[in-house]
């Protein structure tokens, strides 16, 4: 068992996807933060993997808690953030391993995409190499502005500059990775070490609702605040008024084609964007039990 790495993995109903990537990684120690409490599904994984630790929270702690519960419960110098839907090997991960043990000092050192025209999980804008060494040539080395999920934290250099728990879904990575940067600290990718992302798609299809209607709530909220949190709230308002006049379009678009499931998820969306614009916590949690849930459903098969 590799003693210097262990992979933390932030999960919702994500049987599938984390029996299919588990299986590659024997060699590590494994924790899932398991957001669904599924007792099932801790006894089941822990059984068939005996490298693997699945830890249920008392509450769904959403991405940015969930991982920094990972981070803190890793006692290894290195711990690998993922969600469930990525593909990737053993030979990667070491490589990744190798490539953090031979630089000095980062904070978060990433694979990247196998394909990237679509989309990256970095943003290297305005960012040079400064280093010429023969690791960061070996390994095509970028220093970046941030890195999406899916990146090697250096514990012990990132201390205790954890995620901003305020987040519980979107923008947790993005606002990471700028307070790093603000402290001085290095966020590198690797071109030559890659994984496939298979693009939100780690929940289990039966809960799929539940996660529609929480993702469009919650990007909008976590869009506003950390525009709010990090520069002002003016300028958070200006960043936020394309959404909500897209969303304003949609419920007009969807009155008059009687698309009552478009109409609810443009409604959630401006939920979202008034809850934030109030200062309210993001406390947006659709179950399929609960009454919005139910109108959801109705509006669905509408």
């Amino acid at each position: 068992m590799n003693k210097l790495l262990t992979i933390v993995f932030n999960s919702y109903f994500s049987r599938e996807s984390l029996k299919k990537v588990l299986k590659n990684l024997n060699n590590y120690k494994v924790i899932i933060i398991e957001n669904s409490l599924e007792l099932s599904l801790k006894l089941e994984l822990e059984k068939k993997y005996k490298n693997v630790r699945v830890v249920l929270p008392k509450e769904n702690l959403g991405t940015s808690k969930g991982f920094n519960l990972g981070i803190k419960l890793a006692t290894t110098k290195y711990v690998f953030i993922n969600n469930p839907d990525i593909k990737i090997n053993a030979a990667s991960i070491n490589q990744l391993l190798l490539c953090a043990q031979r630089i000095k000092k980062f904070a978060l050192l990433a694979p990247t995409y196998s394909i990237e025209k679509i989309h990256k999980n970095y943003d290297n804008k305005d960012q040079k190499i400064k280093n010429s060494s023969l690791t960061f040539k070996k390994y095509n080395i970028l220093s970046v502005n941030w890195i999406d999920n899916n990146f090697l934290v250096n514990k012990k250099l990132i201390k205790k500059n954890f995620f901003d728990e305020n987040f519980f879904l979107y923008f947790e990575s993005i606002d990471f990775c700028l307070n790093l940067r603000r402290k001085k600290m290095d966020l590198l990718v690797s071109k030559k070490i890659k994984f496939k992302h298979y693009g939100s798609k780690s929940t289990d299809v039966k809960y799929k609702d539940v996660v529609t209607l929480s993702r469009a709530w919650h990007y909008n909220w976590s869009k506003f605040y950390y525009y709010r949190k990090n520069f002002t709230y003016i300028y958070a308002v200006a960043r936020i008024l394309p959404n909500f006049i897209q969303a304003i379009k949609k419920i007009f678009i969807n009155l008059v084609t009687l698309n009552g499931f478009n109409l609810y998820l443009s409604f959630i969306e401006i939920y979202g964007i008034i809850s934030s614009m109030l200062c309210l916590n993001s406390f947006y949690r659709p179950q399929q039990k609960n009454n919005f849930f139910k109108i959801y459903r109705l509006f669905k098969k509408s």
